[in-house]
């Protein structure tokens, strides 16, 4: 299931992308940057992928309760406003980061790892979840820093296989991400099954 529904996330990515003209502005009128069919397929494109981290999170978050979700069930969650509004602070604030000499921003994405599973698992509102983010993760920091350089190590082998590997080490370090956001929380992790 988790093969297929991260098939099924690249091609309505690329779908969408292709679409919109990918999005591009137009180098010779630089004064408008985008135009605005370009700019309604930047905002889709856009919102479309925070769904569907959401989704990937939702999932997860199944996983380690102990049930394999089905295809309907990665998008059973209730708060998509909430879901959309942390996105994009979260990448305002990675985007300001990495503007700011690349660390910062690197900093901001480590810190709010877990904001979707704090929004979706205990439906928190955005600023919320960014908070109690950065509270869990700067608690925890040598632990999950390990953990954040291994799933990153992963995927980057995931990446070497022209890219197949990501079908598996995509969902394998959010599933692993989720497990200890549920574990640090005191949330319910399922026993594993022989």
């Amino acid at each position: 299931m988790w093969v297929g529904i991260t098939v099924i996330a690249f091609l309505i990515s690329g779908a969408i992308q292709f679409a919109f003209g990918g999005s591009q502005y137009d180098s010779t009128d630089f004064g408008s940057t985008f135009r605005v069919w370009n700019l309604l397929g930047f905002l889709v494109t856009t919102v479309i992928s925070y769904l569907i981290q959401a989704a990937f999170v939702r999932g997860s978050l199944l996983e380690v309760d102990g049930n394999r979700p089905a295809f309907g069930s990665f998008f059973q969650f209730r708060n998509v406003g909430a879901v959309i509004l942390a996105c994009i602070l979260v990448s305002l604030a990675t985007f300001v980061g990495l503007l700011l000499c690349i660390i910062p921003g690197l900093i901001v994405i480590f810190l709010t790892w877990f904001t979707l599973q704090f929004v979706i698992d205990q439906n928190q509102d955005a600023v919320t979840a960014i908070k109690s983010s950065f509270d869990v993760i700067s608690k925890n920091v040598s632990t999950l820093l390990l953990l954040a350089l291994a799933c990153v190590g992963l995927n980057i082998l995931g990446a070497i296989p022209c890219g197949l590997g990501l079908l598996v080490t995509v969902p394998l370090t959010l599933i692993a991400g989720t497990y200890a956001y549920r574990v640090l929380v005191h949330g319910p992790v399922s026993a594993p099954t022989a």
